[in-house]
């Protein structure tokens, strides 16, 4: 046995697909006989690896496409089991196999179930549709679909795997290149992926948009179909395997795969997110390899003229045509990523616990709350300001009978509190969406995923137009119905009552309209205000022209800001309380003082425009000891 048990070793090692050092092996051998033995098991393996390559090809797109319901294809006939499996439908197929969702009845949970076909099995031996759930099985890392079984039944052999839901990122190009942002989020990501698999002696070899997906629990970047991937320092058979376009030049003369044509392959997938393109095309494979070998690179600094210099340059180098000028590990890579000056902040995304937070500097905080408290109440002064003069105006009332600055902030107050009031009121019902969006789980996630794809299918610069357009559309819509609030103080300046002189034109109607106006105003400004705190910052993340999309972003402040001003206007009307006295028997509003005495009268059943004054004392005006709104009669 001492002599054919290094034999069975190695015939089992050409059954799994194990890298094998033949040159050693012969070494070894005892005797001629042992040697062409060897050699006769050399051929086969070579055959062997041969048929292994070829079907890894065919099948390649199958597991990519082990995705949910988004990316399903056809329902499966009926319900079949497969051991403890049930069949719900069928999501992909290949030359040599199918994949299908189904259901875990012993965790009863969903699996993406991979089976070779029937009329295959008997052209095909188990190990070789194994070899990939074989070398699958050796990682386990969040960012690589995990298998977590495989076995045989009913002459169906096969093997099941994590089912994700999600897009692939070939998809998610479709829609909209990625910003740098994005981007560097995803190659950090696959880094972290990758790390794991050169951890576990493998190379991909095929790493391309089409085999990493972003699943939907919370955008999760995992890499799949490890099809064409291999053990690292395998003997070259020189062919090429895997997407033309992704592979590193060495490949394409026949080189062996390594770590720096994987890091090479990632390089050339962050390329191709934020441009849609690749730094090296050919229409055949030799147009491929004579555009690598004249250097007929397109630079990335091309393509997109607005990517930070740092993100570039981790590009550039990782798809360097000299494999020892790449990074010369994937977390030399991810270091390289890490550089938070390459794109600012990633997407809203955690995927795993954050690092914790550098000590807060005080000094700044204070200094930002200061700034904060003066510009709120200059605000509230401007708007107490504004609601003055435009009552004032109104009223025709004299310079001697003005609001002075000491009234502007208590009367800014009034005004904008109800705004505040709205605004409080408005965000609340956000957080209840948010919590009840909780609450539901994965039926409210897939909703919202959906609106996201949707969403994302714009472009950025239609956003930016749209989103303020729509607030200038709605503010049209509410100036349009609260309409009468200016032709009643136009009248009412101009003394020509619309209505007749029995009919008073500063009435209940005119005050409700007021309050109304006021709501509708708080709740546009509301929505304006949270697109630009919510939404906008991942618009620019994904914008080509960032210009064009905060110039959208201002227009959606400055809107904000002219809805607000234009709420405040007339409050004074219909919520300030005047005093009410009785001048020459008629009801008259003290709309102004000017020292201890002198009153300035508001007559509403007067159409004179000339405000009449008195003094306390005199015979002609009687106190009431009531105050009231003008608009409340």
């Amino acid at each position: 046995m001492s002599e054919t048990d290094p034999l069975n070793k190695l015939s089992a090692s050409i059954a799994d697909g194990d890298a094998i050092d033949w040159d050693a092996v012969c070494a070894l051998a005892g005797d001629e006989d042992i040697r062409q033995f060897v050699d006769h098991l050399r051929v086969i393996a070579g055959v062997a690896e041969v048929h292994r390559s070829q079907i890894a090809e065919t099948i390649a797109a199958e597991t990519a496409a082990v995705v949910g319901s988004a990316t399903t294809a056809s329902l499966h006939d009926g319900l079949e089991r497969w051991g403890h499996l049930v069949l719900v439908r069928k999501i992909g197929e290949g030359a040599f196999g199918e994949v299908y969702e189904a259901l875990d009845t012993w965790l009863d949970h969903p699996r993406a179930l991979k089976l070779l076909k029937p009329e295959i099995a008997n052209r095909v031996s188990a190990p070789q549709i194994l070899h990939e759930a074989r070398k699958l099985v050796r990682v386990r890392h969040p960012n690589v679909v995990m298998v977590h079984g495989a076995d045989s039944h009913d002459g169906r052999v096969g093997f099941w795997m994590d089912l994700i839901e999600g897009q692939t990122l070939e998809e998610r190009v479709r829609q909209s290149r990625l910003s740098a942002g994005e981007a560097t989020y995803v190659g950090k990501e696959l880094c972290r992926a990758l790390a794991a698999v050169h951890h576990a002696n493998l190379v991909h070899r095929d790493i391309k948009a089409q085999n990493v997906m972003r699943a939907t629990d919370g955008g999760r970047i995992i890499l799949m179909d490890f099809g064409a991937g291999e053990f690292r320092n395998a003997p070259s058979t020189g062919r090429r395997q895997g997407t033309p376009l992704y592979l590193a030049p060495e490949l394409l003369t026949g080189g062996s795969a390594t770590v720096q044509s994987d890091i090479y392959a990632l390089g050339v997938l962050l390329y191709y997110l934020v441009t849609g393109r690749f730094p090296v095309e050919g229409s055949s494979l030799s147009d491929l390899v004579l555009a690598h070998a004249q250097r007929a690179r397109r630079n990335l600094r091309d393509a997109r003229p607005d990517l930070p210099d740092t993100f570039i340059s981790v590009v550039e180098r990782a798809t360097d045509r000299d494999p020892s000028q790449r990074f010369q590990s994937a977390g030399d890579f991810h270091a390289a990523l890490e550089d938070r000056e390459i794109a600012g902040p990633a997407p809203v995304v955690i995927t795993r616990l954050p690092t914790p937070a550098p000590a807060p500097d005080y000094r700044i905080s204070l200094f930002q709350l200061l700034v904060a408290g003066l510009t709120a109440v200059a605000a509230t002064g401007v708007c107490g300001l504004l609601a003055c003069r435009v009552f004032e105006m109104v009223l025709n009332i004299g310079e001697e009978y003005a609001k002075g600055p000491a009234e502007y902030l208590r009367i800014g107050i009034s005004a904008l509190l109800p705004f505040v009031l709205y605004w409080i009121a408005c965000m609340a019902v956000v957080t209840l969406l948010a919590a009840l969006r909780l609450a539901i789980g994965s039926r409210a996630d897939r909703l919202f995923e959906r609106w996201r794809l949707l969403v994302n299918r714009v472009r950025p610069t239609t956003l930016a137009t749209v989103v303020p357009a729509a607030g200038a559309m709605a503010w049209l819509v509410v100036s349009w119905y609260c309409w009468p609030i200016v032709t009643t103080l136009d009248a009412v300046h101009s003394g020509t009552p619309p209505n007749p002189a029995h009919v008073p034109l500063l009435d209940q109607a005119f005050s409700s309209r007021i309050y109304a106006f006021s709501q509708l105003s708080a709740v546009l400004s509301f929505c304006l205000i949270f697109a630009v705190w919510r939404w906008w910052p991942g618009i620019e993340r994904r914008a080509d022209d960032v210009s064009a999309v905060r110039r959208g972003k201002w227009t959606c402040i400055g809107l904000a800001a002219i809805v607000v001003v234009a709420g405040v206007a007339p409050r004074r009307f219909a919520m300030e309380r005047f005093e009410v006295m009785l001048y020459k028997n008629e009801p008259a509003f003290v709309i102004g003082t000017r020292g201890d005495d002198d009153v300035l009268l508001y007559v509403p059943n007067s159409a004179d425009t000339t405000r009449p004054t008195a003094r306390r004392g005199d015979a002609d005006l009687v106190r009431t000891n009531k105050r009231l709104p003008l608009a409340s009669r």
